[in-house]
C-alpha cells in the first residue's frame, strides 16, 4: 500500500462549477511531488458550505486503485 498527502482549497462556487461542468475527477499534486487523478465523487463526504478544504491522505493498493481517502 502507498499513502500520499495533499491539500485542497476549493471554494463552494468553484466546486459548483466542477459539478455543473460534469468534471469526473480532481487532479491533485501530492506533497511527495506526484500528480494523482482522483474521482470527484470520493470527496462528497468532505464538502461543506465553504467548499472543499483541508489536508487529505489517500491510500492506494499495489495496483494503484483507491483504497481509502480521509481528511487529516
Amino acid at each position: 500500500m502507498q499513502r500520499f498527502h495533499f491539500r485542497l482549497a476549493i471554494s463552494a462556487a468553484e466546486l459548483q462549477r466542477y459539478y455543473t461542468g460534469r468534471v469526473s475527477a480532481l487532479t491533485v499534486m501530492t506533497e511527495q511531488g506526484l500528480r494523482l487523478q482522483l474521482p470527484l465523487h470520493h470527496f462528497r463526504a468532505f464538502v461543506g458550505h465553504g467548499g472543499l478544504h483541508g489536508r487529505f491522505e489517500v491510500e492506494l493498493s499495489e495496483c494503484n486503485s483507491l483504497q481509502r481517502l480521509q481528511r487529516i
